[in-house]
C-alpha cells in the first residue's frame, strides 16, 4: 500500500505540466491559454475565449456554479465553443463565465451561429485565444 502511494505521489510531481493546446482545426487556429496570451493585454472585462486541451477521455469542459470542481455542473463544451469570460471575476485558476456561443463544429468546419447560454465558472487551462 505504501509504495502505491509513494508511486502515485512520485508519478503526480514528476508529470509534464499542461502545455497550452496550439493547434489549427480547419479554419480555426487556437493560439495558446488566453490567461497567458490575452487577458494580460485587455483593458475590458468580457472577453471571447475559445475551449481548448480537451484531448482527454472526456472530450468537453465542465462549466460549474462556483469557482472549483467540487461545485455542480452546469454544461459541458466541446473543443471550439466560444465561452464569454469576465476576467474581472477570477479566483484561482477559474474564471467567470456569462454566455457562450458555436460559430464552428468542434473539427472547425463553420456552421451557423448557435447561442449556448451559460452562466458558472471554467478552469482557464481550457480556454485558448484563437483565430477565425
Amino acid at each position: 500500500m505504501k509504495n502505491t502511494i509513494l508511486g502515485s505521489l512520485i508519478a503526480l510531481f514528476l508529470a509534464a505540466p499542461v502545455v497550452a493546446e496550439e493547434a489549427v482545426y480547419g479554419s480555426v487556429y487556437l493560439g495558446g491559454l488566453d490567461r497567458d496570451v490575452t487577458w494580460p493585454h485587455n483593458d475590458f472585462n468580457e472577453h471571447n475565449s475559445m475551449v481548448c486541451n480537451v484531448n482527454g477521455p472526456d472530450g468537453f469542459l465542465t462549466v460549474r456554479s462556483g469557482p472549483g470542481s467540487d461545485f455542480k455542473k452546469v454544461r459541458a463544451f466541446k473543443r471550439l465553443a466560444v465561452l464569454v469570460v469576465d476576467i474581472s471575476e477570477r479566483r484561482g485558476n477559474w474564471v467567470r463565465v456569462v454566455d457562450g456561443y458555436r460559430t464552428h463544429t468542434s473539427e472547425g468546419v463553420p456552421q451557423d451561429f448557435k447561442a449556448l447560454p451559460v452562466s458558472g465558472w471554467a478552469h482557464d487551462g481550457y480556454l485558448c485565444s484563437f483565430l477565425d
